[in-house]
């Protein structure tokens, strides 16, 4: 962090744990100064009392956005998790770094185990894996009426994410037909993960090593715009650095960095038939500035949308949904509530899809926007 924490309680205002649960302890300036007091003691606690501390914190970053003194709580909290280290946060780490291999198969797997079946420790794990997959998808009805020629001709690549390359093809699919309806030159890559989850969880040097190669791919392609679709690895992809020749390289990375939605929002669409009697759009976290994804969503559907989180996280929370399920089931309820009287919910990140779509109330459909394009 470049500052220290003043105790001004701004964080306090945005926390998604703490609205939930009441308990500031729970909050970001109780994290913060008890990382401070860890520094100033690192014997203070034992190797589980800290180990169990860390689990509470969602890594959702509003605090971080608000401080004026430039604290970042998760980054704090990352450190603590990578010096402490248990069963939990292994468990994380295997299950992000073998995504490719466990993902699609433990999805459907998961979907099959009887609930009463469930260990404990495992049934936060198997619910994520269950809502990776979703429902059974959502029924496109959003058609492009006219590409423009904003993008034609350019050289782009194409950064999916671990969700949409190894679970959910057809995020990519479709991700690829706009592309190409655009008339952009989608390059071949070999990008991996973006490696924010395993930030978050403590992992450092993994998570470097993935932003490292990243980057070089990019590089090697010429430094061409980087399209992505899922916010949370946008805003992973942001959080870059220490793996550039320069800071003017830096720099570039961050202009080139474009969300697919901000790439179609000259793009007319027309509403079919089928569409939903009511949606409602869930912002993720992560989203960064103007969220493009709801604009493009909201002049689509105009008077069908009928409500919007702001401040509402989805109770994901990575690394705590094993360590601290518990905790995550009352921010994972203030955010249904806000979007009650939907019968579709929309976002545009793989985590919170993941999330809403393990918890949807019965009746309600959970899928990432792309699903509504034909």
């Amino acid at each position: 962090m470049s500052g220290e924490c003043i105790l001004c309680g701004k964080c306090l205002e945005v926390c998604p744990l703490l609205r939930a649960t009441g308990r500031e302890e729970l909050g970001p300036r109780a994290k913060a100064d008890l990382c401070r007091i860890l520094s100033e003691d690192p014997n203070l606690l034992s190797e589980t009392d800290v180990a169990k501390l860390v689990g509470f914190c969602l890594g959702c970053g509003r605090c971080r956005e608000v401080c004026s003194q430039g604290v970042d709580v998760p980054a704090l909290v990352a450190g603590l998790r990578g010096a402490h280290p248990d069963f939990k946060a292994w468990l994380w780490k295997t299950w992000l770094m073998q995504a490719k291999n466990v993902w699609s198969p433990g999805s459907a797997a998961a979907k099959l185990f009887p609930e009463q079946l469930v260990p404990e420790k495992f049934g936060p794990m198997l619910k994520m894996l269950a809502g990776l997959k979703g429902g059974p998808g959502l029924e496109p009805c959003l058609e492009v009426a006219k590409y423009p020629d904003t993008y034609r001709g350019r050289k782009m690549l194409l950064f999916a994410g671990c969700t949409a390359n190894f679970v959910q093809t057809r995020w990519l699919s479709t991700a690829l037909k706009l592309l190409d309806g655009l008339g952009v030159d989608v390059l071949p890559d070999d990008f991996k993960c973006c490696g924010s989850g395993l930030k978050a969880a403590g992992f450092a040097d993994e998570s470097s090593s993935m932003a490292a190669h990243n980057v070089r791919v990019w590089r090697d392609a010429g430094h061409p715009p980087i399209v992505t679709f899922c916010a949370s690895c946008h805003a992973g992809l942001q959080a870059y650095e220490g793996c550039f020749e320069s800071l003017k390289e830096q720099e570039m990375w961050q202009n080139m960095l474009l969300s697919l939605s901000s790439v179609l929002l000259d793009t007319p669409f027309v509403l079919s038939h089928n569409m939903p009697e009511t949606l409602a759009y869930h912002q993720p976290c992560h989203t960064r500035g103007d969220d493009s994804d709801h604009v493009l969503l909201n002049d689509a559907f105009k008077d069908r949308m009928v409500g919007a989180t702001t401040k509402q996280c989805c109770g994901f929370g990575g690394v705590m949904r094993l360590a601290a399920p518990g905790l995550t089931d009352p921010v994972n309820q203030q955010c249904w509530d806000a979007l009650a009287g939907a019968d579709v919910v929309i976002t545009g990140c793989s985590a919170c899809v993941t999330q809403l779509a393990a918890t949807a109330p019965d009746g309600v459909k959970v899928g990432h926007w792309l699903e509504l394009i034909k």
